[in-house]
């Protein structure tokens, strides 16, 4: 069974590591980009001194065979003064001291070879010339610069310099007459021969391409030098980048104690400053939230959830050991009738004063939680039965002491204390609350102000057992969705058109049977599920109204909502994200609160109220007029629906005291801008009387069952045909 997972998590773990090694690092590639640029930039730096020294080599080569066409006319004195031997030898002696000449070439007019002077043994001789060199050596007779210069760029060094040798005579022979300065005089041009001259500067080219190559192996010495000394410096300032991997990791972990080296370079120090803020505010946000998920608001005491933490830690040190600890659950007895008379303000005050007495009582001896409401937990953990009713008796007595003063009024606070012994290990949490809570209830009913240890008799356990089973199946329905919701229809009385539909929970059983809330909202309460099934409602019925209101453009809704709902600070964060994922407009939605919650919670339901108000939602007030102090509350609640309890209106038709006091709820609301329903409506009679009461609508299984589906539809109400009589006296519709 466990093979599946740990395949899954080995290949989870593959797939990370190949992740990271296709990821590349970015160290490696900046010391990758810099022996890459300092290639680059040496190539073309080489390249650059090679080429560059080229050209200057061949422009300067090209200059030094310009100057040798000065020469030419000394060089082609054999082929004017070809009888003169003398000529030849000085040639000879001249060519020798030059050692860039490698050959001087006599060619007749026709273009044979006459005669050369060679110093390269190798250099084949050219025994005629081409026609096109002839002629363009021709044409040059005469020139101011009569020569061509021949190169070629593979060999830049090598130059051919081919003259035509001419002899220029006066034409005539007299001697009279003749003026050397007169224009008209006629010359006779005779073309000699060519001279051609082969020029080789190897020597030089070697030296220099010599010393070139040697500039460039400094060049590449000092680059290879550079780039290391460059990665060096490189490396060394991006360690301070390396040493955040390894924090910023353990960061990610949620390691908020993780420490940062300190860097030498104030861009990454500065970095490292923020992320060192980061984590000390995360470090301080976090313990914000711990504190706040595991203490109370309003005492500063354990909460619920942290109780059932250290529940279940003792549970398993009672496995362990030899040894037993007790659970006692705290219920003050006065609590309801000061908030009654002095306020809700004048409650928390109170609240929080018993909460700093019993952890003065209790001390170091054990952990106290403030369960909810005026309810309270203690865990004592390794104790006896016997030092338990010990501490709870001087509990009690510091309790009766206790003296709480509110506008000139003194209260003693009483409480009721339940005890249960945490002894059996096959208990879980759970089941220990609900025994001292089972306790506690017993001692209340035994007279309150008096402590009583949990009996396991048959009906508590029958009792315990019942309550533990529907914790396990409401635990179970929420985390696999098995919950239903119906629609259950509100109709205007005076029209029969209907307003709304209240959205109605239902539990799914194994079996198929659908179990009303009646039955699993108690135990929902006392194990503390009523806020996650205030969640499941608010979602789900916004994702009923995206599913039904494209049938129904007019589909309005109703939904109830706990205690637990309106204690918590997001309440209207959390109805806006789902109505905006749903489309879901607020002003279609009706939120329900019943009298008790809104009188006992008063000062947190304003809150949640105007928010809910601000957002466009409306309220109803569901079971008015069950409580004695409901008209004086009823101001200072702005909602819009007053629902009227279903006890008025099981037996209205036959109860004048009933009528009177729905007649009376009806004429507030008028005057206070609010429209009331009245609930359970079970006959046509019944909404004649509501009507003719000046009741605006009703809702019962006379008017409409829960359904699946919100169907809107109206019916008729013939309210001025129906006369109901009844012994006493007779009422007109």
């Amino acid at each position: 069974m466990t093979t599946v997972p740990l395949i899954r998590k080995l290949t989870q773990l593959r797939g990370k590591m190949s992740e990271r090694r296709r990821k590349r690092g970015l160290i490696r590639e900046i010391l990758s980009l810099q022996i890459m640029m300092t290639v680059v930039v040496g190539a073309l730096a080489i390249a650059s001194l090679y080429w560059g020294g080229q050209w200057v080599l061949q422009d300067n080569y090209s200059r030094w065979a310009l100057q040798w066409t000065s020469e030419l006319n000394e060089l082609g004195a054999p082929l004017y003064l070809s009888d003169d031997s003398e000529v030849v030898l000085r040639l000879e002696s001249f060519v020798d001291r030059y050692p860039e000449i490698s050959r001087v070439s006599y060619y007749r007019a026709d273009g044979s070879m006459m005669h050369s002077i060679d110093k390269q043994s190798d250099l084949a001789p050219s025994k005629k010339l081409s026609s096109s060199r002839i002629d363009e050596a021709a044409e040059r007779v005469g020139n101011a610069e009569p020569y061509v210069i021949e190169s070629s760029i593979a060999n830049p060094r090598k130059f051919f310099i081919l003259a035509p040798v001419w002899t220029e005579s006066i034409k005539g022979d007299g001697l009279f007459g003749f003026d050397p300065t007169s224009g008209s005089v006629e010359t006779t041009v005779e073309l000699a021969g060519f001279v051609g001259l082969n020029l080789d500067f190897v020597l030089f080219h070697d030296r220099l391409v010599g010393n070139i190559k040697i500039a460039i192996l400094a060049l590449l010495i000092l680059l290879a030098a550079s780039a290391l000394y460059g990665r060096h410096i490189l490396r060394k300032a991006l360690t301070s980048i390396t040493d955040l991997q390894e924090p910023l990791s353990q960061l990610a972990k949620g390691n908020l104690e993780v420490e940062f080296k300190a860097a030498e370079h104030h861009e990454i120090s500065e970095i490292v400053e923020a992320l060192e803020s980061t984590a000390t505010a995360l470090h301080e946000r976090n313990a914000r939230l711990l504190k706040l998920a595991n203490h109370d608001v309003l005492t500063g005491l354990f909460n619920r959830r942290r109780l059932v933490e250290e529940l279940k830690i003792e549970l398993g040190r009672v496995s362990e050991g030899d040894r037993t600890s007790a659970l006692l659950f705290i219920d003050l007895d006065q609590f309801k009738y000061v908030n009654d008379t002095c306020g809700h303000p004048a409650g928390d005050r109170l609240i929080r004063k018993v909460a700093s007495q019993l952890r003065q009582s209790i001390g170091e001896a054990g952990l106290v939680a403030r369960f909810g409401g005026d309810e309270f937990v203690v865990l004592l953990p390794d104790t006896s039965q016997r030092s338990t009713k010990e501490l709870a008796r001087g509990l009690l007595e510091d309790m009766r002491r206790l003296a709480h003063i509110e506008e000139d009024r003194v209260f003693h606070i009483h409480c009721s204390i339940g005890i249960t012994m945490i002894d059996d290990i096959g208990i879980d949490q759970d089941e220990l609350v609900a025994q001292a809570d089972i306790a506690c209830r017993e001692a209340k009913a035994a007279g309150r102000n008096r402590l009583q240890f949990f009996s396991r008799s048959q009906t508590d356990v029958v009792k315990l057992a019942a309550d533990v089973g529907w914790m396990t199946k409401l635990r179970t329905a929420l985390d696999q969705n098995l919950f239903e919701l119906r629609f259950q229809p509100i109709v205007c009385i005076s029209t029969g058109t209907t307003t709304h539909h209240e959205v109605l929970l239902r539990l799914r059983e194994p079996n198929g049977k659908l179990v009303s809330p009646d039955a699993f909202l108690p135990a929902a309460v006392r194990f503390g599920l009523m806020s996650e099934i205030d969640t499941w409602m608010i979602r789900n019925a916004s994702q009923a109204y995206a599913l039904h209101s494209a049938d129904n453009p007019r589909l309005r809704l109703s939904v109830n909502l706990s205690a637990n709902a309106f204690e918590t600070e997001d309440l209207a964060s959390y109805v806006a994200s789902c109505f905006k994922e749903c489309a879901v407009p607020p002003h279609h939605v009706i939120f329900e609160i019943t009298e008790s919650l809104a009188v006992r919670h008063l000062r947190y339901v304003e809150r949640q109220i105007a928010a809910l108000r601000k957002m466009g939602c409306e309220l109803a007030l569901d079971d008015f007029g069950t409580g004695y102090s409901s008209f004086s509350y009823l101001q200072r609640l702005a909602v819009d629906y007053i629902k009227i309890d279903g006890s008025f209106i099981r037996d209205l038709v036959n109860n004048p005291v009933d009528q009177k006091m729905v007649r009376m709820i009806g004429e507030i609301g008028r005057e206070a801008g609010m429209k009331t329903i009245a609930e359970y409506v079970q006959s046509a009679d019944a909404l004649v009387l509501l009507g003719d009461l000046g009741i605006d609508m009703a809702q019962g299984y006379y008017i409409g069952r829960p359904a699946v589906r919100p169907l809107l539809k109206s019916m008729p109400i013939p309210l001025n045909s129906r006369r109901v009589s009844r012994s006493t006296g007779s009422f007109t519709a």
